[in-house]
């Protein structure tokens, strides 16, 4: 039991240290993605940080696994460094407990990630997927941020608002540069600038969106011409259009397990696989990480790292290959993504007890020479 907590213990330090940077890079790269979106105003800035949080549980399904897997690499490598395996062994202690006593916080890993993968990652991609959908269907000019120029996904409208009162709901100084280019001058188009003192917006009892614009005024300019156009107003008004987008377009991979099992379809089934398979992920690394991780005090803790990330990620990459292969008709589903778990345990077997064969065929051979004709 004392050497299992101080197992565990060195494991779990390790695994929390490797999946805390994997995380951190990670998320930093999908957090500028989004972070793009809200300069461009097409997400609130209030809502990046929710939605990294909604879908957090998605990548820690994937870097848990591989934090694990590099954590015992880690760990172990530097008891074998520091010769702390070697007296472990010389006290009995054999790599088959070793084994067994890594399969424990393995096994509890294959839980995690079966919540994850079964539970959690759905749900929250779904509510990021929502999010992003509320985000999506409101107007450009709902998502302004003071003293910064927005523009619409087609250059059309530009807009430049100099300060917003969030609990009043009013904007102070609103510009809106429209080009009409349905009412083209030669090949230019015909220009309409709208300046207001205020600006609110309002929902009719039909849920229509209007954006009310206070005294202001309005000027309409035809490229190449001196002349313009220029009235004043009190109160006008604009109907903002609504964006009609589908909250149905949730990718498979978004679903939740109750969805999948009540679809019933091909995609379903396979997408059930492919979270299953992530459990079962989990006990072959730490089953073929346990020999990688015995190195020589003289070759460095580091030696067989490149390797072993390398056969990780062949092992997801496959898992990957096969999964699309299956949707796609290419292997039957009868067959489906578990006969890739079959092929690395038998490397992971390999592994394992290849040295101990090794030694009882050296052991036999001695014999066999030791042994004198009558």
């Amino acid at each position: 039991m004392i050497i299992y907590r101080y197992l565990s213990r060195q494991l779990f330090w390790a695994t929390l240290a490797v999946s805390s940077v994997l995380t951190f890079i990670l998320v930093s790269s999908r957090f500028l993605k989004y972070l793009s979106q809200a300069a461009v105003g097409k997400l609130e800035g209030s809502a990046v940080f929710l939605i990294m949080a909604y879908r957090l549980p998605d990548f820690l399904e994937l870097i848990l696994p591989l934090g694990l897997f590099l954590g015992i690499l880690l760990s172990y490598g530097r008891m074998y460094l520091e010769n702390e395996m070697v007296v472990l062994q010389a006290c009995g202690f054999s790599q088959k407990r070793l084994v067994a006593l890594s399969m424990i916080p393995a096994v509890c890993m294959s839980i995690t990630i079966g919540f994850f993968s079964f539970y959690l990652a759905p749900w929250g991609a779904q509510k990021a997927n929502e999010l992003v959908l509320e985000q999506e269907r409101r107007s450009g000019m709902e998502v302004l941020s003071p003293r910064r120029f927005h523009a619409t996904a087609d250059g059309s409208t530009v807009t430049y608002v100099e300060d917003i009162d969030s609990n009043a709901g009013v904007m102070r100084n609103l510009f809106i540069v429209n080009y009409d280019r349905e009412n083209r001058v030669e090949e230019y188009d015909k220009v309409v600038l709208l300046r207001a003192a205020e600006a609110r917006y309002r929902i009719d009892r039909s849920g229509n969106r209007y954006l009310v614009m206070s005294d202001g005024e309005r000027f309409e300019v035809d490229p190449g011409n001196t002349e313009y156009g220029r009235s004043s107003y009190g109160e006008y008004t604009v109907k903002l259009e609504k964006k009609l987008i589908s909250a149905d377009s949730t990718d498979i991979e978004d679903q939740t397990t109750a969805q999948l099992l009540e679809a019933g379809s091909l995609e379903a089934r396979v997408e059930l696989q492919w979270r299953f398979s992530l459990m079962v992920m989990v006990l072959v690394v730490v089953f073929m990480s346990v020999p990688l991780a015995k190195v020589n005090p003289r070759q460095g803790r580091y030696l067989k790292m490149l390797p072993a990330i390398l056969l990780y990620l062949a092992y997801l990459s496959l898992m990957m290959a096969v999964k699309g292969a299956v949707v796609k008709g290419r292997i039957p589903e009868q067959v489906g993504i578990f006969w890739v778990h079959g092929i690395f345990l038998a490397l992971g077997f390999v592994l394992n007890y290849w040295p101990t064969l090794q030694l009882a065929r050296s052991k036999r051979k001695m014999d066999r020479m030791m042994v004198t004709p009558q």
